[in-house]
């Protein structure tokens, strides 16, 4: 029921919010990622049932001053106020992470070209990725504006409706690299704390490795992290402008 209340709660100290986005970037970034949702070796903190579970960082600042120095997690010596910004920051991601993706797809064009355009080239830093004259070049004359949206909300869009995750292109990949220095590249299929699981697309098969602290060694790489970033940034206005813009590109 918390869970569910925080997803409903925006966030009530935007500053807060900032202070504990510094500090888990500093802090924990290095295995749960600067935004919290899993890093090199350490699991998305906004699907944690502690960090869901927590009022105001009355849970999250005992297991922090612990840690889990069994699983590599070491103890942290945060100040109440630290607890406090960082929990104010992991429950607005969980907020964000809830909220964004009730958006809408609109079948119309309701957005501004020019504005979408501008965003597209700066705010959203699309143009990171993505050219209008490049891949995007005639987009939209591939797709309509319904599918364009769809493709903006839920960019991990599978092979076909239903097939496995980890079978699709843009999959979350990791690379393993065991004691003897081999390497393993693949689409994560399962990824533990005691095991990772990885699918190989040129051989279609799944290879398994034990996991035990650091070894083997497994580095995480999503090639839509900027997507599901943004995805949580912009306004529905934004996306309806850049969806008008899109459809401009013919």
């Amino acid at each position: 029921m918390l869970a569910q209340q925080q997803a409903l709660t925006p966030p009530q100290d935007p500053a807060a919010v900032e202070r504990g986005r510094s500090l888990l970037s500093q802090e924990c970034g290095f295995c749960h990622g600067a935004n919290a949702r899993g890093g090199s070796s350490g699991p998305d903190l906004t699907r944690s049932a502690l960090v869901q579970e927590d009022e105001a960082g009355k849970q999250l600042g005992p297991f922090l001053r612990v840690g889990r120095p069994d699983r590599g997690m070491p103890s942290f010596n945060f100040t109440a106020a630290q607890v406090d910004d960082l929990a104010a920051f992991l429950h607005a991601e969980i907020y964000l992470a809830a909220n964004r993706r009730l958006y809408k797809i609109l079948d119309i064009v309701v957005g501004d070209p020019k504005a979408g355009q501008t965003y597209f080239n700066g705010a959203g830093r699309c143009t990171t990725c993505h050219s209008p004259t490049g891949d995007l070049a005639g987009v939209g004359a591939k797709y309509d504006a319904t599918t364009l949206q769809g493709r903006i909300v839920n960019p991990r869009r599978g092979i076909v409706p239903g097939s496995p995750a980890h079978e699709d292109p843009n999959a979350v990949k990791a690379t393993v690299t065991d004691p003897t220095g081999g390497v393993v590249t693949g689409a994560i299929v399962r990824l533990t704390d005691f095991e990772v699981t990885i699918y190989d697309a040129s051989t279609k098969q799944q290879r398994s490795f034990l996991r035990s602290g650091d070894m083997p060694k497994v580095v995480v790489v999503d090639p839509l992290q900027a997507h599901m970033d943004q995805l949580l940034k912009w306004t529905d206005a934004d996306m309806h402008n850049v969806t008008a813009y899109l459809v401009s590109l013919k």
